[in-house]
């Protein structure tokens, strides 16, 4: 049975729903709706003080009926994508964390209520809250409500998009919409972006050598890795982890002698080569940690390290003149930043020495990170910048070129849930999956499960040579020449995963040419639409199960599949038949299959 749908008014949010939170601070608030097109509009939101002053925080509520809602999705959310009560947390979200954009999604997948802010370089809380009493959901953004410059006056635009379109469009839309505006023009994306990667976290730690990682990346290398990562331990001889030793940020001699003519060899090989720093920590058993020790801003520390105040105009630029030096010292191909979401607002600026020459936290970091990658780009145009999820949102795009999965070892199906949710608002930005990893005593299947996950996203690597069985490194090796062949259509096709609400269970995606589809929940019935039945179609069992269920209702078109193992290896054929709607093909899990000729 269709949803009868609440469309979209022009006074969804009006004058009447902004108050002060104490309810006491005078300002006033003007609202006006444009309408882009039915069931878009942009609120445009003006609110002024009268006077030059520290703004106090102010609330903006509007109200949306349950109708046909059945899920919530915003860039931070994890598994959890129920609607939840009145005991829901707010989301924070600034320049370095997150993205004010929420989307409500039908149990079908369609949109049914996605908003966005313009501001989203400054502090913003967001509430999504259901409301028992008339079954609604209370939208509710709450602004100034930290650090904050004196204004006296302040605006924001509100899009609200209601049309009845699959939910990743509108949040695609959100992301278009946002890469227009002149503040969050996205940095260019080089082709390197989208090569596969080996990482040396997860397989070394901080145990490293340049003899090993040399010899890793000659090995993956051949297998179709055309980056490097050397992840944290390259600066400290101590491999216990933790950042008592950051902030000096120089090459531990023990393990990297010559670490430019190391840079060298491994860029002999084809390979681009990144290095990771962890922005904003500062240890105390650096030899700069007397310098700024006074120009932190976190209430507790991490472990035993501090985070630097990017207000002081002498902490920006030393963090600057870092990243420069490496670049041109190492001649590396680029940076992987970490931890940049540690730079919040959390107490007032204080220093005895030096007057912080800015107010807001974020608004500073917005600051450092723009000038990073403009005097960045300035030595190397194509300089690859990585940040993790989740500082991935529309100021971020413009500070870097890829963005990675937050951290999930060896868990497939956090690495598909969070390689998806990137994708779906990146734009053209790389998305990057976390590090692949998993125990050489698995079976070749299920450790496969690990790199199928990773299928619409660049895979990062992170298994060291040698110790895995060779049936895996076989496996590997298949993969990563699968993932290749098709990085064009895995890249920048038309992408479209189903059922937001379950985590994906199959995602699709096409262009002209080719339709591939990947399976990710045992027993899930994929549909495959009479208007790509005449594409080239692959599939793809992430299952536990030797088979996959294809609807091929309606389809005038017969495909015939060459079936492959997890290793590559022919196994079998199978056939599509527009004789029946819904049929079982037998594909060996994790194997896959692939059209032998033109549809």
């Amino acid at each position: 049975m269709s949803q009868t749908l609440v469309a979209t008014s022009p006074d969804r949010i009006k004058q009447d729903s902004i108050r002060a939170v104490d309810n006491q601070s005078a300002f006033t608030a003007t609202v006006t709706a444009e309408e882009i097109e039915p069931n878009l509009f942009d609120y445009h939101i003006r609110i002024d003080f009268g006077q030059t002053i520290k703004p106090p925080p102010i609330q903006i509520d509007w109200f949306v009926p349950i109708l046909d809602v059945a899920g919530k999705w915003h860039p931070t959310i994890g598994a959890d994508r129920s609607l939840t009560a009145n005991w829901v947390t707010t989301i924070k979200t600034y320049a370095t964390l997150g993205a004010p954009v929420v989307a409500f999604f039908s149990a079908q997948g369609d949109n049914r209520h996605t908003f966005a802010l313009s501001d989203a370089i400054n502090p913003i809380g967001i509430r999504t809250q259901v409301e028992e009493e008339d079954s609604s959901i209370n939208c509710r953004i709450v602004l100034f409500d930290s650090e904050w410059p004196e204004i006296d006056s302040y605006e924001i635009t509100i899009r609200v998009d209601e049309r009845p379109t699959p939910y990743h469009q509108a949040i695609a839309a959100i992301g278009q919409w946002w890469s227009a505006m002149p503040p969050y023009k996205p940095a260019p994306v080089p082709e390197s972006a989208y090569e596969p990667v080996y990482s040396t976290w997860y397989s070394f730690h901080q145990k490293l050598s340049a003899a090993e990682v040399e010899a890793n990346c000659q090995w993956s290398n051949e297998l179709g890795c055309k980056t490097v990562i050397l992840d944290d331990g390259w600066q400290t001889e101590d491999n216990n982890k933790g950042y008592a030793f950051c902030g000096d940020w120089e090459i531990a001699q023990s393990k990297f002698p010559d670490f430019r003519g190391h840079v060298a060899n491994v860029r002999e090989l084809g390979m681009q080569y990144l290095v990771w720093f962890s922005v904003p920590f500062i240890g105390p058993k650096s030899q700069v940690w007397a310098s700024y020790q006074n120009k932190t801003l976190l209430k507790e520390p991490v472990g035993s390290a501090a985070c630097l105040d990017p207000r002081f105009a002498s902490v920006r630029q030393m963090i600057i003149d870092c990243y420069r030096s490496a670049v041109e010292d190492w001649n590396i191909d680029g940076l992987k930043l970490d931890f940049v979401d540690r730079f919040t607002a959390e107490k007032p600026v204080t220093a005895d020495d030096e007057t912080a020459d800015m107010v807001s936290v974020p608004a500073a970091a917005d600051r450092l990170f723009t000038a990073i990658m403009s005097q960045l780009r300035e030595l190397k145009p194509e300089i690859l910048i990585e940040f993790r999820q989740a500082y991935i949102g529309p100021a971020m795009r413009k500070y870097g070129n890829i963005f990675r999965a937050h951290d999930c070892p060896n868990d497939a199906l956090s690495n598909l849930t969070r390689t998806i949710d990137l994708r779906l608002l990146s734009g053209n930005t790389a998305v990057h999956s976390d590090m692949v990893m998993w125990n050489p005593n698995e079976s070749v299947e299920r450790a496969a499960m690990q790199l199928w996950a990773t299928l619409f996203s660049v895979p990062q690597i992170s298994v060291k040579k040698g110790a895995i069985p060779a049936d895996h490194e076989q496996m590997l090796a298949t993969f990563l020449q699968f993932w290749r062949q098709r990085k064009e259509l895995l890249m920048h096709g038309n992408l479209n995963p189903t059922q937001p609400l379950n985590l994906y269970p199959s995602v699709h995606i096409e262009n002209e040419q080719e339709h591939l589809v990947a399976i990710y929940q045992d027993k899930h019935i994929a549909e495959i639409s009479a208007s790509t039945a005449s594409r080239n179609l692959t599939l793809v069992n992430a299952t536990s199960q030797p088979a996959l269920y294809i609807e091929y209702n309606g389809c005038n078109t017969t495909q015939t599949l060459q079936v492959h193992d997890c290793k590559g290896d022919i196994v079998g054929h199978a056939t599509l038949d527009n004789s029946a709607a819904i049929q079982m093909i037998e594909i060996p899990s994790a194997g896959f299959a692939v059209a032998t000729q033109p549809a």
